[in-house]
């Protein structure tokens, strides 16, 4: 019993610790919370409090948006109800001041689906699109050449004048040609598209090939591409690029001269998945979408964690 308020002392302290102030150094969305909190989702942060030591908080939903290095406050709130009515109560942090930092940090990453014309890139994007509708969006791709009746990729067109301006002052990160004797292909990914997404707590997906990927890397760092792979499927070379030739021709959106010129650069494509296998987390037979779609599903969740 004489230890009982030596205890209530000692509680007493730690919580005084725990009302400090701190910055955030990461944080991350919970979008679907377990039972007894709520069915919204929030922000939970690591913290590092006025005194130096480190605490997991959850945040307020009535506060401003988290960045890295935004200060925070505690506020004694309820954080739960227990399954038998009671309320439980904890320290919630309020964001006061979102400090300008840069939005290219390695919590932040791209989820890059990269492979040869006709290999299933964009309908693999689709289906992304869909299961992760409330939390990914796809990046739109600039590009000089004109638009096509069946285009489904986000493309921003702009003349190739526009073009070379955008890469001149660096609002382009990536960027490359296709060589065409049809039309003029340059294609690139600005850099605000990429922090407009990673601002809305969304993950940035990209539709791309070899040299836009290596852009990708050089620019936001290895670690921040989540890269996938995709091949088709075949036994070999000659296989591979049958079934890509048979895939170009039904989807109907190209010339058989544009198809030649697709299948070439297809050629080169396969050839980079060993030569350039560094740039690349996982490698894909889309042989069965549905599977392939799960399997990206799952690694993108991994990738979240």
């Amino acid at each position: 019993m004489d230890r009982i308020p030596a205890l209530h002392r000692r509680i007493k302290e730690l919580e005084k610790a725990r009302l400090l102030p701190g910055v955030i150094e990461s944080f991350t969305v919970v979008r679907h919370p377990p039972a007894g909190f709520g069915t919204e989702p929030y922000f939970v942060a690591l913290i590092k409090l006025q005194d130096g030591t480190k605490v997991m908080g959850q945040l307020t939903r009535d506060s401003s948006a988290p960045t890295i290095g935004a200060t925070v406050i505690p506020h004694m709130r309820r954080i739960r109800t227990m399954g038998n009515g009671l309320l439980v109560n904890d320290l919630k942090y309020e964001v006061v001041v979102a400090k300008s930092a840069p939005v290219f940090t390695m919590t932040s990453y791209v989820l890059a689906v990269s492979g040869p014309s006709g290999v299933g890139k964009t309908t693999i994007a689709r289906q992304l699109m869909t299961m992760f509708r409330s939390y990914a969006e796809q990046v739109p791709i600039v590009t000089t050449r004109a638009a096509k009746k069946n285009d489904t990729e986000p493309y921003v067109h702009v003349s190739k004048e526009e073009f070379d301006a955008l890469v001149a002052k660096k609002e382009i990160i990536s960027w490359t040609h296709m060589p065409s004797a049809t039309e003029l292909r340059y294609y690139g990914y600005r850099r605000k598209d990429i922090e407009v997404i990673w601002k809305k707590g969304k993950l940035p997906i990209v539709v791309t090939e070899l040299n836009l990927l290596k852009g990708l890397v050089d620019s936001l760092g290895r670690r921040a591409v989540l890269s996938c792979g995709l091949l088709p499927p075949g036994k070999s070379k000659r296989l591979m690029l049958s079934v890509l030739l048979h895939r170009l021709r039904t989807r109907g959106r190209d010339t058989e001269e544009q198809i030649v010129e697709r299948l070439k650069i297809a050629e080169a494509d396969l050839k980079a998945f060993t030569d350039h296998a560094h740039l690349f987390d996982h490698m894909l037979v889309n042989d069965e979408l549905g599977t392939c779609v799960e399997t990206i599903r799952d690694l993108v969740k991994v990738g979240q964690a």
